[in-house]
Parts: structure tokens; sequence; C-alpha cells
């Protein structure tokens, strides 16, 4: 058997950002990764906000590309620009996403975690104050004995759900997304990411183009499956032609669903702490989860020192991470579920009557308040729901 403090299920950002910073710390720490390479399959539009830099130390190999900011359409193509600082945290850097997520394990490894690929988490059960966490390795059963164990195993999390934290998702709360690494793109402005509302594109969701280079980007879009008529692939297709991007080189697929659900009431157990998509900390708004990711796994890796120092596993002293995840992370989510919620409801004239209001806007300047007073001022009929969700 196989005995470490720490066991991290999972070599995403949260996980290996989990694993560096408790390796980095002193826990004998182990990440376990079903796949047999970091970084693929690649799941995501590869955005992220330079907050990033708050982590990560910025190596220009895993950077596609830096943007300006972002261009976001109404559905009657009327246009509004917002400066990197103010887009939020999927505007700044384009990734390449593998090579990220490699260079976050490699920073693990550097600190002193053990790294196993192609392991994959089965079972869990208590053994005392431990965790045995039954896997299998290249087609063997092994167990793991650790005090600690930091779920990253994604948005479906078996973790989760053998603790009973998590539930099955809602429909309402997965968006389902298509996405085409495109080259041969012309006389779009590659310098800024693209945002597209209305529900003929995107029903529930927006579509999007995020610059990779001199004329690739990844185009792709998400929609709601219970709003939608269409699978993904046919909207993503319909966007293409519309774009004028129909002879463009398809160099690459990607489908999958995204987690836009509310916040965890809760993500612990006795010894056990969830991270990234396992805990729901992706952006109910976005759908981005890799600054949230970040910043919970490191939040995680500090809750397993004070736990080791303690000598005591249980919820109790695991509620350090708790009470960090909800003022950091969860506090923003649940405000920006309320939003989504809302967003939602409304039909394609008021968001055409939104963008039309935010037109003008110094983005450079603004405040949320300011913000705030602006959309209620030129959009009485959600003012209500704006104030008490604010």
């Amino acid at each position: 058997m196989i005995e470490k403090d720490l066991l991290v299920i999972g070599a995403g950002p949260a996980g290996s950002t989990a694993a560096k910073f408790a390796a980095k710390k002193g826990l004998d720490t182990l990440v376990i990764e079903k796949r047999q390479e970091i970084g693929t399959p690649i799941r995501c539009a590869e955005g992220v906000g330079k907050n990033v830099e708050e982590f990560v130390e910025i190596e220009n190999d895993f950077i596609s590309k830096d943007v300006e900011g972002a261009k976001i359409f109404s559905p009657n193509q009327e246009l509004f620009e917002m400066a990197e600082r103010a887009a939020g945290d999927e505007v700044g850097y384009i990734l390449e996403r593998k090579k990220f997520d490699q260079y976050l394990v490699e920073k693990a490894i550097e600190e002193g975690a053990e790294v196993k690929l192609r392991t994959r988490a089965k079972d869990i059960e208590r053994d005392g104050d431990s965790i045995i966490t039954k896997a299998i390795r290249n087609g063997k059963k092994i167990k793991i004995k650790s005090k600690i164990v930091i779920a990253a195993d994604g948005v479906e999390s078996r973790i989760g759900r053998l603790t009973g934290i998590i539930d099955s998702l809602s429909l309402k709360d997965i968006e389902s997304c298509a996405q085409y690494l495109v080259t041969g793109i012309e006389d779009i402005d590659l310098d800024y990411t693209h945002f597209y509302l209305g529900k003929e594109i995107a029903p529930g969701g927006y579509a999007w183009i995020f610059p990779k280079g001199p004329e690739s980007a990844n185009v792709g879009l998400g929609v709601q499956p219970t709003r939608a008529s269409k699978k993904p692939k046919e909207y993503l297709d319909e966007f293409m032609t519309q774009l004028g991007l129909e002879d463009g080189k398809i160099i690459e697929e990607m489908f999958g669903g995204v987690p836009v659900a509310e916040p965890l009431e809760t993500a612990i157990d006795d010894n056990i702490m969830l991270v990234g998509d396992a805990a729901r900390q992706a952006d109910p708004i976005t759908g981005g989860g890799i600054i949230n990711g970040i910043k919970a796994g490191k939040i995680a890796a500090e809750a397993a020192k004070r736990s080791k120092e303690n000598e005591n596993y249980s919820k109790d002293t695991l509620k350090y991470y708790e009470e960090k995840r909800k003022q950091e992370i969860a506090l923003k989510n649940k405000r920006n579920y309320q939003l989504k919620e809302l967003f939602q409801s409304l039909g394609d004239e008021k968001y055409n009557s939104i963008v039309s209001s935010l037109k003008g806007t110094d983005f450079e300047k603004i405040s949320v308040a300011s913000l705030v007073s602006e959309l209620i001022e030129e959009n009485p009929e959600i003012a209500e729901e704006i104030k008490e969700i604010i």
C-alpha cells in the first residue's frame, strides 16, 4: 500500500496547484491522473485573465495570444468594447492549454510532489483518521492511504458523489459546447476576444472567438440544453457561416459540457476537499473556471497544512478551506448564478437594449456601482431583479 500525507485526484489546474503548494509546505504529496498525458483532451476555449499572474509565473511557451480586450455583439450586431482589465477572468491571455497544464504539473514536481498517470480512483473507504483510495493503475489494483484527499476530478467528480457532497448536475446548470480551432481567418480583429449573444446563435449561452495567433482562433459556443432545438455542432456550423468562416480550415474539434451551477453549500467532508469543477467553481455566467480552480487549489493546500500541524483531519479543521473558498470564490459565483438565471430569461430585444445602453461607457474607469446604475437607468423593467442580486 502507498502511504502519503496528501492524495490529489486529478492533474488539471486546480489539482496541480494544490499539489504544488502542499508539497512546498512539506506535505508528502501524490497526484494521480486517469489520462496518459497531462492537458488532454482540451475542453475549454483557453482564455484566462491576467490576474493569473498572481499565482503563475507567465512563460511565453504556454501563451498563444495577449489580447487587448473584448468585443461583445448584441443579437442585432450592435457592438461595445471592454478593455482587458475590465473584461473579467477569461480575457487577457489565450493559453496553449496543454502546455499550461503540463507546466503546472512540472512546478508541482519541482516542489516535491509525485505524479502517477494512467491511474483512476475507483472507491474510497475510511481507516481511522485516514482515507484509503482504491485505484486502477495500468490495469492493476492499487491502494493509497492518505490523511487528506483533494478531489480535483472534474465536473462529475467520483469522489464528490461517493461522499455525497455533490449530486448530478441539472440540465439547466450545464452548457453544451462545441468548438473548432480554425485557421485562415481574415477580416476579424484577432487582437480582441469576441462574444456574440442571441437565441438564434446560442440559446441560453453565447458564442465566442478566442484568437490563437495570426489568422487562427478557437471559434465555439455553448447552449443551454433545455432551450436548444439543435445540437451544439449545428449551431456552430451556422455561426461559422454567419461569420463568413465556412471556408476556414478546421484543424481541431472539441465537444463537451461546462458547469454553470450554483456554488456548493459545502465542498468538504472529514479528510476530503473538492476543488475546481468538482466543487462547481466555474463562473456561472462565462463558464470559465481556470482562475477559480487555481485559487481553490492554493487555499486547499493551506488547509491541508493546517490539518497536518494539528493532527486533525476532520471537517472542523478543514473549515479554513470552506470559509476562504466562500469568501474568494462562492460569493461572487452565487451572485453570477442569479445574474445568469436572470439573463437567460430575457429575450433578444432586451439583450439589444442592454448592449445599446452600455455603448460609449468607459470600461477603463467604470466601477461596479456605476455600471449597475447605468443598467438600471436604461432598463427599468429589470431594475428590481438587478438590485436584489447585487
